[in-house]
């Protein structure tokens, strides 16, 4: 990767600086996403660029503001500034990195609905098992570090008010959140059944990627069922 990047500041270097980063910030968009960078600027032949992570504690070797060896590589919390020799080094130095995770810090997921139960669902129900109606959250947490999210439901119904209920993904982890389990300190649902509802998932520490699904049951023993997935909307 920064041997393409080398590549393109030498493709550019008719341009001036601001058009030049300009150029290679739209030619390696999803390359630079991929290693954990963001952005660049250019300046002669240095550079800026964005991490998309935070530097570890336990990374002795590469100390904020400290240039490394004989390369010109500056490494600092949300940036490094590479002057010249040091762009070989590049893939060692993002190892000092703990690098956001994929996906967005929002998610919504505007449709939501969990039907009644059949009487042998509930019975299922009861009995701690079986394919009986439900939605679920699926969350995946691809960063090194862990995430507290916060599920918010919007009820169609104005006479309910919407509710936030808190949870941890793991790093390097995915969750499967049962909806229909979130139950309140008396026992009940807290999202009611045949009731329509509006989800929004945020993710306060790290990117994640947000998944919704719907499993529909019904007819005499429920032998009718459906199931359907979404990807959540980011505006990211």
């Amino acid at each position: 990767m920064f041997r393409m990047l080398l590549d393109g500041l030498a493709d550019y270097a008719i341009c001036g600086d601001r058009d030049k980063a300009d150029l290679l910030n739209d030619r390696m968009r999803a390359c630079f996403a991929a290693c954990g960078l963001g952005r660049l600027a250019v300046s002669g032949d240095n550079i800026v660029i964005n991490v998309r992570g935070t530097l570890r504690e336990d990374s002795a070797a590469t100390p904020p503001g400290v240039t490394l060896g004989a390369s010109s590589i500056r490494v600092y919390a949300p940036a490094l500034h590479v002057d010249g020799d040091g762009y070989d080094q590049l893939n060692a130095i993002l190892a000092a990195y703990d690098l956001d995770g994929d996906g967005a810090h929002v998610w919504i997921i505007p449709d939501g609905f969990m039907a009644s139960l059949s009487p042998v669902e509930e019975i299922w129900e009861g009995e701690g098992g079986g394919y009986f109606s439900h939605e679920s959250m699926c969350v995946l947490n691809t960063s090194a570090r862990p995430t507290r999210c916060t599920l918010e439901v919007f009820f169609e119904d104005p006479e309910r008010d919407p509710f936030t209920h808190a949870f941890d993904v793991a790093a390097h982890q995915s969750s499967h959140y049962r909806l229909d389990k979130l139950k309140a300190d008396d026992g009940s649902p807290l999202i009611p059944k045949d009731c329509p509802v509006s989800y929004k998932i945020t993710s306060l520490d790290t990117p994640v990627v947000v998944q919704g699904s719907r499993i529909l049951t019904s007819g005499r023993g429920s032998e009718f069922g459906s199931f359907g997935t979404a990807m959540g909307w980011t505006p990211a």
